[in-house]
C-alpha cells in the first residue's frame, strides 16, 4: 500500500528558557520518527514545518506538545497534502527570533500586543455581508503574485523585514477596518501589533491564515494558489481554479517559478516555460534568471 504523506505547519509565541538544548530535544525526536523539515526555535517561541506520514507525525505532534521547555501543550498544527519529498533534509537551528521584523532596537511581542483574532468563518461572513475591510497581505511580494483574498492589497515587501519601510505607504487605512492574512498565521501576529503601534485604529488578524481558510471554504474569496516554503512550491484547494500569476517576461498566466540569477538576490519570479531558457532579468538591474 502507498504512503500517504502530509505537511504541517506549527508557531507558538512563548517563552523558551534554554533554545540551545531544545533544538537538541527536537532534532533527536525528528530523527528517531524519521521525518524533515524546518524549524526555528528562539527565547520567543517556535516556528516550524515539516513532513511525514500521519503515523509520524502523531509521534511528534504528542511528543512536542508534552515537552518541557516551554508551553506548547496548545500548539496548533495546520496540516496539508504532502508528497514525500517536500523537504530534502532536517533543520533545526536556533535564532534570535522565530520571525524577524527588522526592528534593530526592539521588537514585536504578539503576547502584548497584536490585532485581534478572527476565524476563517467570520471573515467568510465578512465576504458574504461584503462588509467595508480591506485585507493586508503580510506576505512577500511573489507570494501575493500567484494567489491573493478579494479586498487586498500588497504592500510590496519582498521580505517580511520591510513591513517598517512599506507602511507609510499605507496611510489612508489607518482609520478603516483592516484584516492582515499570511499564509497560516504567523507573521500576522507581529504585523498586526506593528500596525497598532503605527497608529492604525481596527485591526484583525485571520486566526491560522490563508490556508486554514481555503481548507474550509476552497475556491471563494480567494483566487490563485497559495505560496508555500518547500519543494511544493505551491498549495492547491480546488482542482479547477484561476491562475493570477503572470510571467515576468511575456505575461502569459503561470505558476512557475525560479530564482534570480544574481547571487545577491535571489529574488523568486514567476517564469513561464516557454520563456524559461532565455535570460530575463530581475527588476531590470539584478541579473539573469537562474531556471
Amino acid at each position: 500500500m502507498e504512503k500517504s504523506f502530509e505537511v504541517i505547519i506549527f508557531y507558538k509565541y512563548t517563552p523558551v528558557a534554554d533554545p540551545e538544548g531544545f533544538v537538541v530535544w527536537v532534532r533527536d525526536l525528528c530523527a528517531k520518527v524519521g521525518i524533515n523539515g524546518r524549524i526555528l526555535i528562539a527565547k520567543e517561541g517556535v516556528n516550524g514545518t515539516v513532513e511525514g506520514t500521519r503515523e509520524q507525525l502523531d509521534v511528534f505532534e504528542s511528543a512536542l506538545q508534552g515537552s518541557k521547555f516551554g508551553d506548547f501543550s496548545d500548539l496548533w498544527f495546520k496540516s496539508s497534502v504532502g508528497t514525500g519529498c517536500s523537504f530534502r533534509k532536517l533543520k533545526v537551528k536556533a535564532r534570535e527570533y522565530i520571525l524577524n521584523i527588522g526592528l534593530e532596537e526592539r521588537d514585536i511581542d504578539p503576547n502584548k500586543i497584536t490585532g485581534q483574532h478572527i476565524d476563517a468563518d467570520e471573515l467568510h461572513e465578512m465576504f458574504l455581508n461584503d462588509e467595508d475591510f480591506t485585507i493586508i497581505d503580510m506576505r512577500n511580494d511573489y507570494e501575493f503574485q500567484v494567489g491573493r483574498f478579494d479586498k487586498s492589497v500588497d504592500p510590496g515587501m519582498r521580505n517580511f523585514r520591510d513591513l517598517k519601510d512599506v507602511v507609510s505607504g499605507m496611510e489612508e487605512l489607518k482609520t478603516k477596518k483592516v484584516v492582515t492574512v499570511c499564509t497560516y498565521g504567523v507573521r500576522c501576529e507581529k504585523a498586526s501589533g506593528f500596525l497598532l503601534e503605527n497608529g492604525f485604529q481596527n485591526v484583525s488578524q485571520l486566526n491560522g491564515g490563508i490556508g486554514t481558510y481555503m481548507k474550509k471554504y476552497p475556491g471563494q474569496n480567494f483566487k490563485g494558489s497559495l505560496y508555500v516554503f518547500d519543494e511544493r512550491m505551491t498549495e492547491q484547494f480546488v482542482e479547477n481554479y484561476e491562475v493570477v500569476g503572470e510571467c515576468v517576461a511575456c505575461g502569459e498566466k503561470s505558476e512557475r517559478f525560479g530564482n534570480c540569477g544574481n547571487h545577491f538576490c535571489h529574488k523568486q519570479l514567476i517564469i513561464c516555460t516557454k520563456c524559461s531558457d532565455e535570460p530575463r532579468m530581475c527588476n531590470g538591474n539584478c541579473g539573469n534568471l537562474k531556471v
